[in-house]
């Protein structure tokens, strides 16, 4: 049976990734619903009357980590009280709701479990870990998966950070003590429709959910600088290779909001689920992503 799927942030990077690759998906973006109006419930209602959907992606999400420090009310309005919300009133759909590895405060030297207890370092991992409980605590029929660093075509990403950085600097740093998985959302979306095709016998709860493997932001850039020179887009106006950038620690590059130092999540109640003895490694998912915005992502104009 053919499931109706309501994505909420439809222009991010997971909501357009969910509308292109789920059949049956139907996009909602800022201009029909705005996650930080505080009078959100009635356009809520509206949107859910209509389409009757039988599953909910919430892919919105205040995700500017910094600027959350100066903005702690808007970054709990949009990742705390709209998906609380949206548990209020989903009824009998699937709520499925993205979270992330900053619940955590990173001191841990393993991957981190689902049952590991949470110590956001900075206002945006608090909001997230609030969006979390709200949704868990209200005794909706949910799905919550925990993910870390995702990339896709559409929005921003570090690997279209580190593509204009790469053509307008002479010199490039980046952090190289701290570890994580980055996830691609055609690998996220793929793993959420192995979920819907179990129905009612699907995971729900808590989950961690990325690929296999774990870098750092250091080799992370690398790779990207090292497929960029091969691409015939990208080669000639690449001002910093992958052999020149240079490796810093957390230290020497200060951020108003603090990151935790290890991202690694543990997939093993994930896989259980599903009888995988592993996913798919970081790499694999990852470069057919990498290809795909090497090709497509508008080359930025060299600054002298």
């Amino acid at each position: 049976m053919s499931m109706r799927i309501l994505v909420f942030g439809m222009n991010g990077q997971l909501g357009w990734q969910c509308v292109k690759d789920l059949p049956g998906a139907i996009g909602v973006d800022r201009a029909c619903l705005d996650a930080a109006t505080p009078s959100i419930k009635d356009d809520l209602n509206q949107l859910l009357d209509r389409y009757q959907p039988d599953v909910v992606i919430n892919a919105i999400a205040y995700t500017a980590v910094d600027r959350a420090e100066q903005e702690r009310e808007l970054a709990f309005r949009i990742n705390a009280d709209f998906p609380s919300q949206l548990a209020k009133l989903v009824a009998k759909a699937l709520l499925i709701h993205i979270s992330s590895d900053y619940v955590f405060d990173g001191h841990s030297s393993q991957a981190y479990q689902e049952s590991d207890p949470p110590a956001p370092l900075s206002v945006y991992g608090a909001s997230k870990r609030a969006g979390e409980l709200a949704i868990l605590e209200s005794g909706a029929n949910a799905l919550v998966l925990r993910s870390t660093w995702l990339i896709g075509e559409q929005g921003q990403n570090f690997a279209k950070s580190i593509l204009r950085l790469a053509c307008t600097r002479s010199e490039l740093r980046v952090v190289e003590d701290q570890r994580g998985v980055p996830t691609p959302t055609p690998f996220l979306v793929a793993q959420i429709a192995s979920a819907l095709r179990l129905n009612d016998k699907g995971p729900r709860g808590l989950f961690h959910l990325v690929p296999a493997g774990q870098t750092d932001w250091y080799r992370y850039a690398k790779h990207i600088l090292e497929k960029a020179q091969l691409h015939r887009r990208w080669q000639s106006i690449l001002r910093v290779r992958a052999s020149a950038l240079e490796a810093i620690t957390t230290d020497q590059y200060p951020l108003a909001a603090a990151r935790p130092r290890n991202s690694c999540l543990d997939t093993g109640r994930w896989k259980q689920v599903f009888g995988l003895e592993q996913l798919p490694h970081y790499q694999q998912v990852l470069d057919p992503v990498l290809d795909r915005i090497l090709e497509k992502e508008p080359v930025p104009s060299q600054v002298p």
